[in-house]
């Protein structure tokens, strides 16, 4: 990878996925505190040059889950982009941190969004994705192995 941060990096999105959906609006009791758990993950195709960015949401009251909401963007990069994340002597993709960030920044908006239509007109409506700082979920560079990681 390159030191060169200021390069612009040509991207586009080419797919979004709602992974996973469920509703559960007789686990919401009124006047209850609610938590969100939050989760982000990454992951590439290195022949297509594409970056999956994953944002899981699970909204709980007393540890009982009601909404759960996984989305997954695909983004598309170009192969001179791509080129400056690769190191192909360690096997490895590197996200930057401010990148990840911004395309993590995204994908939550994308999942606000499907939960807002997915329970429009109902009365999960009134619990919404907050638009936090998405990027502080991120500490550090994200480094991916380059071939997929064969299980046994």
């Amino acid at each position: 990878m390159s030191d060169n941060n200021s390069r612009r990096v040509n991207f586009a999105l080419v797919r979004i996925s709602t992974e996973q959906i469920s509703l559960a609006p007789e686990n919401v009791e009124d006047n209850k505190p609610v938590k969100i758990n939050a989760g982000l993950n990454f992951g590439i195709d290195n022949d297509k040059k594409l970056l999956k960015v994953l944002f899981k949401n699970v909204f709980l009251q007393e540890e009982t889950p009601f909404i759960t909401i996984e989305t997954g963007c695909i983004y598309a990069i170009d192969p001179e982009s791509w080129k400056l994340f690769t190191n192909e002597e360690q096997g490895i993709f590197i996200l930057p941190k401010n990148f990840a960030g911004h395309l993590a920044t995204l994908t939550a908006s994308t999942a606000r969004g499907i939960l807002h239509n997915a329970t429009e007109n109902t009365p999960l409506n009134r619990f919404f994705i907050p638009a936090n700082n998405i990027d502080e979920m991120i500490r550090e560079h994200v480094a991916l192995p380059l071939s997929p990681i064969v299980r046994s």
